[in-house]
């Protein structure tokens, strides 16, 4: 027997699982390199011919991974694994494969193209997400309840603005990634150290076809920006940036969910909890929040990651040294498999999740004798009295141990029984919550971009 990860089996993602599986790296791999024999045939090689090409598209899906392995053992180098392996199928086309080109043409290239593909598929499910999230805003953008600084009871917000807060951050996040999708290069073939030396003898000197081979391959695999300067690698400062997105959206996340939890434990918030589901062993009361628990701990995992790649970047010696290419084979695929995972499970915590209003409505009652103070000191001030008196008869009051709603009475102090009488102060909520509703719609009238 041996360990199964959990990434991908108890967290599943079917989506970036398959983008980053060993068949679809081997695939892309291959077409690759037919189509950087298929780009050199047409600006002029006369080495390559069709039937050199034809042989190796025949035989792409032909993977034999004991072969591959066999070769890896015996060269110690992956890619020249895959070029043997492929060369034994293809007796014509072996000799067209990898013209003017170095490992990093392949594993540079093909990252950046299955990254590509992943951050795409994180951008629909943020859209899914952002969606979600819009629509618990809107149905209770006008809802009273209350709002905690220091996690002590403050003044009233809305549940559908606390909807929106978390949406804005998620919303800055799909910005980021889209700026970042558009920015992401494609390497290209740039020779050995970045010079293009080898390429340009392969075009017998002509500046020009270099140029079309990069704008060529870039055009067939969707990326409008080519890298113009790399050493033996594009910088890894582009995977940094990929890993601080990931890093940032799954912060926004997990403030999200943390909030969720700390409501749970004031029973104003529930996670859905199934008819059968337990959620303790020894507590058969207990409906714990584990799913934004799960969602906090591996969130965890992706943000640190993002430290492991900075590391990465500073650590690239000159034109290129090996160290980052083990940690981005093991990081790559499980943060965007995690992501995957964390944003799927996110959207179904927030579609499905019960807002218990008779306990909030009950909260926002026990607190309204400290949260008409704000318009207390606001109604005195417009009155002529001095402000920071008025605060510190409010404050005598209501800091007292024995302040409740119950033993609250603003009348006993002259000045604010006078405030109080001449203002009619309100003890209806919805006089509290500001400009909430205006906030939310103003913020889904499209000025965020959605």
């Amino acid at each position: 027997m041996s360990y199964i990860s959990p990434i991908n089996t108890r967290y599943k993602a079917p989506i970036t699982s398959s983008i980053w599986s060993r068949d679809n790296r081997v695939l892309t791999m291959r077409q690759l390199w037919i189509d950087l024999a298929i780009c050199q045939k047409d600006l002029g090689v006369h080495c390559i011919d069709d039937a050199g090409i034809e042989e190796l598209a025949r035989n792409k899906e032909n993977i034999d991974y004991s072969v591959i392995e066999s070769y890896e053992e015996k060269f110690k180098h992956d890619i020249m694994a895959h070029l043997y392996a492929l060369s034994d199928l293809c007796a014509t086309g072996k000799n067209m494969l990898h013209l003017g080109a170095t490992s990093n043409f392949i594993n540079d290239n093909v990252d950046m193209i299955l990254v590509t593909k992943s951050l795409k598929h994180i951008i629909d499910l943020l859209y899914k997400l952002i969606e979600v999230l819009k629509t618990k805003s809107i149905k209770y953008k006008d809802v009273p309840t209350l709002a905690y600084t220091h996690l002590q009871s403050a003044q009233l917000i809305t549940i559908g603005k606390r909807f929106t807060y978390w949406n804005s951050d998620i919303i800055l996040d799909l910005d980021g990634i889209l700026d970042l999708l558009n920015k992401l290069p494609f390497r290209g073939i740039k020779g050995t150290v970045g010079s293009e030396d080898t390429i340009l003898k392969l075009f017998d000197g002509d500046h020009d076809k270099c140029v079309s081979l990069n704008n060529k391959l870039a055009e067939l695999y969707g990326f409008s920006n080519k890298l113009l300067i790399c050493g033996q690698t594009y910088s890894r400062k582009y995977d940094l940036f990929v890993f601080q997105s990931l890093s940032s959206l799954c912060q926004s996340v997990y403030k999200m969910m943390n909030d969720i939890r700390l409501l749970s434990g004031k029973s104003e918030i529930y996670e859905y909890f199934s008819k059968e589901q337990v959620g303790s062993s020894a507590m058969p009361y207990k409906k714990n929040p584990i799913t934004c628990e799960k969602i906090c701990s591996l969130c965890r995992l992706v943000i640190n990651h993002e430290t492991n790649m900075s590391q990465t970047y500073i650590n690239q010696w000159l034109e290129r040294s090996l160290d980052d290419s083990a940690i981005k084979r093991i990081i790559y695929p499980d943060c965007f498999i995690l992501t995957e995972h964390i944003l799927t499970e996110t959207i179904k915590c927030i579609d499905n999740i019960y807002i218990n209003i008779p306990v909030i409505e009950k909260s926002v009652d026990e607190h309204l004798h400290n949260i008409i103070s704000e318009h207390i000191i606001i109604a005195g001030v417009k009155m002529g009295f001095n402000r920071q008196d008025i605060h510190e008869r409010l404050r005598l009051i209501l800091t007292n141990n024995s302040s409740s709603k119950g033993n609250i009475d603003f009348t006993l102090d002259p000045v604010l029984k006078q405030i109080l009488e001449e203002n009619k102060i309100s003890m209806i909520p919805q006089n509290y919550i500001g400009r909430c509703v205006e906030q939310i719609d103003t913020f889904y009238a499209g000025q965020f971009g959605i």
